[in-house]
C-alpha cells in the first residue's frame, strides 16, 4: 500500500474547528482548559487561538484571578460574528429564522401558503424572505426542511406526500438561485431531530416525532442523524398499524397517519401514534422519544400521557421502564432552528 501524505493545511483547519467546537459546547475556555480537552499541546493550542481572535469568530474575557499568577482568559464564540438562515416549508405555510453563530434565533417571519402552492410560489415566498432577513449580515447559507420524500444529497423534492404537482423538484437549485446563498435541504423531521443534536449531542437512540400536517420521525442513532442510504428515513407516518384501515393519501390503508387524523379526539390520535411507536422502540432499542410539532404545542401534555400509555400497554415492564418520553414545546419552530442547525454545523466543521 502506498504511503499516503498528510496536509499541514488541513491538519491546521481540522484543529481550528476541534477548538471553535470545544468552546461552543462548553460555553466559552480557557487555553489551559483547550489543551486538555482537545489533547492538543499548549503550543498548538497558542498558535490557533490568535488565529481565531483575528478572524473575529473569538472574544477574550479575564477571569477574576483565584490566587497568585496570572489569570487565566476566557475564550468565547463571538455571536454575531457570523449567521445563518432556517427555513422550514410545510403544505400550507413557511417560516424562516436568522440565528447567531451559538444557535439563537435573533429575527423570524413567514405566513400562510395559497392552497396546491406551486415550486415557484414556494421559492419566492422563502427567498424573498430570506434575503430580507439576511440583509446587512454576513450570513452563511439557508438551510430548509421540506416535507418528504425527498433526495438530501442531490436537493429534490421527490413526489412529496399531498403536495401535487412536486415531482423531482430541484428546490436546493431554485432557491440558491433566488437567494446567491449556499442551501442545504432536508426533510423537516431531520430537521427536526437536528435541533435537539447539535450543539451538544444526543448520546441516547432518539425518536423526534414530528406531528403537524403530517406524522413523521427524524432518528439520532449511536449521537448521529440518521438519513438511510436514499435519505429518507423516518416515513414513520405511513407505518400500517390497521390493515383494513380507510385509505391513506399514500396509497396504503391504516397508516398511523390517517389513522390518527380521523380520529374523533387528540387523546385516540396520540394512542395511535403510541402504537406505531411500540414497534418503532422495539426495532431500535430506542432510550427517548421526543413529541414535537404544532399538535404537540397546541394541547401540551395530553400527547405525552397517551403515548406513554400505549407504550405502558404493549412493550413489557422492564424495557418500557428505560423509555424517556418528553414534549417539544417549540411547536414547528423545531424545524427551523435545526435546519439553521445544520448550516451552522457544517461551517464548525470547516471555518474559513
Amino acid at each position: 500500500m502506498a504511503d499516503t501524505g498528510v496536509n499541514l493545511r488541513d491538519v491546521r483547519a481540522y484543529n481550528r474547528a476541534l477548538l471553535l467546537t470545544h468552546i461552543l459546547r462548553a460555553g466559552g475556555l480557557s487555553r489551559v482548559e483547550l489543551a486538555e480537552r482537545t489533547g492538543l499541546t499548549q503550543q498548538a493550542v497558542s498558535k490557533i487561538v490568535p488565529e481565531l481572535l483575528d478572524t473575529g469568530l473569538l472574544d477574550e474575557q479575564r477571569q477574576p484571578s483565584a490566587g497568585v499568577g496570572k489569570p487565566r482568559t476566557r475564550l468565547n464564540i463571538r455571536a454575531g460574528a457570523k449567521h445563518a438562515l432556517g427555513a422550514r416549508l410545510d403544505r400550507d405555510e413557511f417560516h424562516v429564522v436568522r440565528t447567531n453563530l451559538l444557535g439563537e434565533i435573533e429575527e423570524e417571519d413567514g405566513g400562510p401558503l395559497p392552497a396546491g402552492f406551486t415550486p415557484a410560489q414556494a421559492v419566492e415566498a422563502v427567498g424573498a424572505t430570506a434575503l430580507e432577513l439576511a440583509d446587512g449580515f454576513d450570513v452563511l447559507g439557508l438551510g430548509i426542511g421540506a416535507v418528504g420524500p425527498l433526495d438530501h444529497r442531490a436537493g429534490l423534492v421527490r413526489d412529496a406526500t399531498n403536495m401535487p404537482g412536486w415531482h423531482a423538484v430541484p428546490l436546493r437549485a431554485l432557491l440558491e438561485a433566488r437567494t446567491g446563498l449556499p442551501v442545504t435541504l432536508d426533510k423537516n423531521t431531520n430537521a427536526a431531530a437536528f435541533a435537539r443534536l447539535w450543539p451538544h449531542g444526543e448520546p441516547t437512540a432518539t425518536a423526534v416525532i414530528l406531528a403537524g400536517t403530517g406524522i413523521g420521525v427524524g432518528l439520532l442513532i449511536d449521537g448521529r442523524l440518521y438519513r438511510g442510504p436514499r435519505t429518507n428515513a423516518g416515513e414513520f407516518g405511513h407505518t400500517t398499524i390497521a390493515y383494513d384501515g380507510p385509505r391513506c393519501a399514500c396509497g396504503r390503508r391504516g397508516c398511523v397517519e390517517i389513522m390518527a387524523k380521523q380520529a374523533p379526539d387528540t387523546r385516540t390520535a396520540a394512542g395511535f401514534l403510541g402504537i406505531g411507536l411500540a414497534d418503532l422502540v422495539q426495532v431500535l432499542d430506542l432510550e427517548q422519544i421526543v413529541l414535537a410539532g404544532r399538535a404537540v404545542r397546541d394541547e401540551p401534555g395530553v400527547h405525552r400521557e397517551a403515548v406513554s400509555a400505549r407504550l405502558g400497554e404493549l412493550l413489557p415492564a422492564p424495557h418500557w421502564q428505560r423509555i424517556e418520553v418528553v414534549e417539544d414545546g417549540s411547536g414547528e419552530e423545531i424545524v427551523t432552528r435545526g435546519a439553521a442547525a445544520e448550516v451552522l454545523a457544517s461551517y464548525y466543521a470547516n471555518p474559513a
